[in-house]
């Protein structure tokens, strides 16, 4: 038995054979999948914590205006006290002619009985005269 040998195919002359360029498949798609994944959640967490010490910070100056405004208010109300004070209020009254009254009259309104059924009984006749004028 005997092998006949293969005809050789010689190369076209149109077509060339470049060496050394294999195509491979796409392997670093995953990889750059991953990476661009990482710098996102990167910036992600940058981000959050910026905005976080932004927040902080506003808080922290919105505490310190209350802190002043508190001690304003403070300063108000020991001013409004020493104006209140009676050691202030009697020599400015004194000033202007008011005095302490000597004696003491009662005023009786038309219309309302003396002291007969209590305070409240007064009262509620004092209402009804001023709600009954016009």
């Amino acid at each position: 038995m005997t092998a006949r040998l293969a005809p050789v195919r010689r190369p076209r002359p149109h077509i060339r054979v470049i060496p050394g360029r294999v195509v491979q498949p796409l392997r670093m798609a995953p990889w750059l999948l991953f990476t661009a994944l990482v710098i996102f959640v990167f910036f992600a967490l940058i981000y959050s914590r910026t905005t976080l010490s932004d927040s902080a910070f506003r808080l922290e100056e919105v505490e310190s205006q209350i802190a002043q405004e508190e001690a304003a208010y403070q300063q108000l109300r020991l001013e409004v006290a020493r104006l209140q004070s009676p050691e202030r209020i009697v020599p400015l009254a004194e000033q202007i002619g008011l005095v302490l009254p000597t004696q003491v009259r009662t005023v009786e309104a038309a219309g309302v009985s003396g002291s007969e059924g209590g305070a409240e009984a007064r009262w509620a006749e004092v209402k009804s005269i001023l709600t009954a004028s016009p």
